[in-house]
């Protein structure tokens, strides 16, 4: 029996990112899924709540493995869910068990100064116990080499999702549109990009697109954009929607976009599964210069994280670049559709 950890139906980029690849494999596993009141849909049948997020305790999840027969297990690791020393400790006891471990680390750069406990260097013992370590970059696996792990490492990038078969977009104005997309929170650059499209308006760009989630954590940061659109007196020029839209509407609506700013300003993440939307969407990308986006080929990469930065970089790129950008984010798109990386997930589990 394999049985998936993770969390599930909520407003989470790694239950969205279980969902797809689940819904591709060939057989369903047993979801233990954690505890939330976020939750957007109920559960179904083997699919169970068992472990609470920054907690040590994992005793209900090692009953349910054991109750269940559960051999395999496939981890989806973040540490701002469950601490690395945490993570040791159940990896350990799950390997006492017998139990067949496949984690995947969705942040291997994790290194707080004062707080140890969060170490991924914390893990060592616990991940070498495991069947498959899998990452999503190539900065991942030299990371986790030079900690002393080499074997059973495996590179497997996000999934992108396919494009929709029919185009639901929001209704958007005429005009040279860019957009941003992404849950709305401080690190992700959003105030930033509202000041640089403020200049950007008198260089030919007609609106601003803000697919900007608001899991619940964004009020400040709600209100700081929207503080920011009326003193720039821009409410006419930027579209700011902070619903959880669904797949279909958000990849429809960025397809109509000619550019979509990821303008992040930091991050710890490998990966970023926002991006990923962008790419389904097929348009042209352009980021700010973070290892987090490395590994998306064809994106137009900014001079750096600031106002200006952002604004230059932008102003500066030609219709060349965005068609070729376009061009490389479709063959992107389909190099990495969700039923593939299904399909490598399984032959190593």
């Amino acid at each position: 029996m394999l049985g998936w950890m993770t969390t599930w139906a909520v407003r989470c980029g790694i239950a969205t990112y279980s969902s797809h690849l689940i819904s591709n494999l060939s057989q369903k596993p047993i979801i233990l899924a954690a505890n939330d009141e976020e939750i957007v849909s109920g559960f179904n049948e083997g699919e169970i709540r068992c472990w609470e997020k920054n907690s040590s305790d994992f005793s209900l999840v090692l009953e349910k493995i054991k109750e269940v027969k559960i051999k395999k297990l496939v981890i989806q690791h973040h540490p701002g869910q469950i601490k690395f020393s945490d993570l040791n400790n159940l990896l350990i006891d799950l390997a006492n068990l017998d139990v067949e471990i496949s984690i995947t680390l969705h942040n291997t750069r994790e290194k707080p100064i004062f707080f140890r406990k969060n170490r991924i260097d914390r893990a060592i013992t616990g991940l070498e116990r495991c069947k498959n370590i899998i990452v999503h970059t190539s900065e991942d696996v030299n990371r986790i080499s030079k900690m002393g792990i080499k074997k059973n490492v495996h590179l497997i990038p996000h999934g992108i999702y396919p494009f929709p078969e029919n185009i639901v977009s929001i209704d958007l104005p005429p005009g040279r549109k860019m957009a941003t997309f992404g849950f709305l929170l401080a690190n992700k650059g959003f105030s930033e990009l509202i000041l640089a499209f403020s200049d950007l308006k008198k260089e030919g760009w007609d609106k601003l697109v803000m697919l900007c989630a608001d899991r619940g954590d964004s009020k400040k940061e709600l209100e700081k954009c929207n503080n920011l659109i009326k003193k720039l007196h821009l409410e006419n020029d930027i579209i700011l929607k902070t619903e959880f839209l669904d797949d279909e509407i958000a990849i429809s609506t960025l397809s109509k976009c000619e550019l979509v700013v990821f303008p992040y300003q930091r991050t710890k993440e490998s990966a970023s599964g926002a991006a990923r939307m962008a790419i389904a969407a097929g348009s042209a990308i352009a980021v700010t210069p973070l290892e987090i986006f490395s590994d998306l080929e064809g994106a137009i990469v900014l001079p750096g994280t600031g106002v200006s930065d952002i604004k230059r970089g932008i102003m500066n790129i030609s219709e060349e670049e965005i068609n070729e950008s376009e061009q490389k984010i479709t063959r992107l798109r389909e190099k990495f559709q969700w039923k593939k990386i299904s399909k490598k997930y399984e032959k190593l589990i």
